[in-house]
């Protein structure tokens, strides 16, 4: 049951080591934990940008080999125009007469497969007439040909070459018999071009166009086309491919139910006029990365879709456990240090407090080794002393003598806290400037003024001059903490300096900017504190650039997210209007995006 009340004892009022510790654990935890989130984040977009680029590069790189593929047909069809066999077949064949159709059928196949022998990826090649088709399958019925788009296409393109996107191929012939059957070419999109061929004689050109019904050249590919070139490329089971046209025809996709079909969602026209690129796009309610590229020979746009999530999740179980090790190494040899420098503070205190705890039993003839001259040195030496002293005025007085003594040794010990903090302080601050923390040294000292501003002056009014004195040293604190993120500006009246002031009454302001002004910004801050005399009035301005909040919200009279911060500039303007009336107070003017300017107003005291 003791050692429980013990250790209850010792949560409840814990020792200065184990506050010291604390406060160094909470001192470098917090700057790790913001430096691996940092880290860890700006990791993961590393790894999530370079792995958008790998995949925009592959897109390109595949658009590149299926530009390459299919701009072939476009050269040789432009070959075939001037084919003068070619010409001279369509010029002189008998359309009424069978056999002369049938040799003509025999050469124009020959000088077909001259043009197009090597392409393993066409799926079938087609000159297509009213009265024929001639090429490497005869699976489109000629009798129909011109009712189709195909036809249409060509005829509108007038000789240039024409793509016709992924459709049904029973749908585009009228075959409603096929609808039922499993054909392999159900599927196909197709380049088309009426040839106008022509004869060159003696640099003369004769075209046959008005002399012969003109050929119809049409080259169709089965979807499965782009399907070989995307799919071995795709980088997780999570991802897959689409090509499309502008106007959301679907040429190809992983999906293969969704081949001719018509798809418009609403960044399509973004991706269609940026043409090549890799973005965040929303598609059904997720979002993902989107790499596309632009064909160049067909104008459809190629695209892989990824999911982040699984584009990171092989990456990412290694960036957090890289993240945590790091951490757990930095605080480990960080609370190692914090041990050893809190044990070499507190050893001497913790002497101190066993020797008081003797004297507190009566026994005044304890002494602390000790003769360094370090601040806790000083403060031993004059413990002491006192006890010196204690025991010559037990030696020299009666027990009353020695009953008012005891009331003087409670009020020293009652001042002694204050004092020995600042002894402390200093002693921080002396083994800062030995270990040539500088900055460390100026924050202890403009710590050490502000405890002896607070601590020293209990009057409700001070000088202004003094509670400035005492904003800049908390200023320059919280610039170290922030550094970089704000500067402060001062344009005081040099006559405000002895006008009396409710201590403290600007640092609440101050403070709210610094931490909720500039919660979104890590750089580019700054505040400017003014100070004027209007009439009778005394007139102190703190302005900043923050963030703003919306006019409607006044800390004045609502608490905001902060509670705290709120109640403190709640009671400056209460305070204000208790010492001097309800004509003087603060007034805030603030909106989003725009900043904040605290006004605050108060009678001239120095006549």
């Amino acid at each position: 049951m003791n050692d429980k009340l013990v250790l209850l004892s010792r949560l409840r009022y814990p020792s200065f080591r184990t506050k010291l510790v604390l406060s160094y654990i909470i001192l470098i935890t917090i700057p790790l934990s913001i430096m691996g989130y940092k880290y860890y984040h700006s990791s993961k977009n590393a790894v999530s940008d370079f792995a958008r680029q790998n995949i925009y590069s592959i897109v390109k790189q595949n658009n590149q080999i299926v530009d390459g593929e299919l701009g072939k047909v476009a050269d040789r069809s432009l070959g075939m125009i001037a084919d003068q066999e070619l010409y001279a077949e369509y010029k002189n064949v008998q359309k009424d007469d069978g056999y002369s159709v049938i040799n003509m059928e025999k050469k124009i196949s020959k000088i077909i497969t001259r043009y197009f022998s090597e392409y393993n990826n066409i799926y079938s090649i087609h000159l297509m007439t009213s009265y024929n088709n001639i090429g490497t399958a005869s699976l489109i019925p000629y009798q129909n040909f011109y009712e189709t788009k195909l036809y249409r296409e060509a005829e509108r393109l007038d000789g240039g070459l024409g793509w016709i996107p992924t459709y049904d191929f029973t749908s585009m012939f009228n075959l409603d018999y096929l609808q039922k059957e499993n054909i392999d070419y159900n599927h196909l999109f197709s380049a088309v071009r009426k040839l106008k061929l022509f004869k060159m004689n003696n640099s003369e050109l004769t075209s046959l166009d008005g002399t012969a019904e003109l050929p119809t050249l049409v080259v169709n590919y089965d979807p499965s086309f782009y399907a070989t070139v995307f799919e071995s490329s795709m980088p997780n089971d999570g991802s897959y491919f689409f090509v499309t046209s502008k106007e959301g025809d679907i040429i190809a996709h992983s999906d293969k139910s969704k081949i001719a079909t018509r798809e418009t969602p609403p960044w399509l026209a973004h991706i269609a006029d940026q043409a090549s690129g890799s973005e965040f796009i929303d598609i059904d309610g997720k979002k993902m990365i989107v790499c596309y590229d632009t064909s160049r020979v067909t104008g459809w746009i190629s695209a892989i879709v990824v999911s982040p999530e699984a584009l990171m999740s092989s990456f990412t179980p290694e960036i957090q456990s890289y993240t945590v090790y790091i951490a757990l190494i930095l605080v480990t040899i960080s609370l190692l240090f914090a041990f050893l420098i809190s044990g070499s503070i507190t050893k001497p205190i913790h002497k101190l407090l066993q020797a008081i705890k003797k004297m507190g039993q009566g026994d005044f003839d304890s002494r602390i080794p000790g003769s360094d001259r370090s601040e806790m040195g000083y403060l031993i030496r004059k413990f002491n002393q006192m006890n010196d002293k204690i025991n010559l005025l037990i030696e020299e007085n009666y027990k009353v003598t020695i009953r008012e003594k005891e009331a003087e040794i409670m009020a020293l010990n009652v001042q002694m806290n204050p004092h020995f903090l600042y002894n402390s302080l200093n002693i921080i601050n002396w083994m800062a400037i030995e270990n040539n923390q500088k900055d460390i040294s100026k924050m202890l000292v403009s710590l050490s003024s502000m405890l002896q501003y607070t601590s020293q002056n209990l009057q409700e009014l001070t000088s202004f001059s003094s509670d400035l004195e005492w904003l800049q040293h908390y200023i320059f604190i919280i610039q170290n903490r922030f550094e970089g993120k704000f500067d402060v500006q001062y344009d005081i009246d040099p006559e405000l300096a002895r006008e009396k002031v409710p201590k403290l009454f600007l640092q609440p302001f101050v403070e709210n900017a610094i931490l909720h002004g500039f919660a979104l910004m890590d750089e580019g801050g700054w505040i400017r504190i003014s100070g004027r005399i209007e009439g009778k009035d005394c007139i102190y301005t703190v302005e900043d650039n923050g963030i703003g909040f919306d006019p409607d919200t006044t800390v004045l009279t609502t608490v905001g997210a902060d509670e705290r911060e709120s109640i403190g500039i709640q009671n400056v303007d209460k305070r204000i209007k208790l010492i001097y009336g309800g004509q003087y107070g603060v007034a805030i003017r603030s909106s989003k995006g725009e900043g904040t300017i605290v006004k605050i107003v108060l009678p001239k005291t120095n006549k």
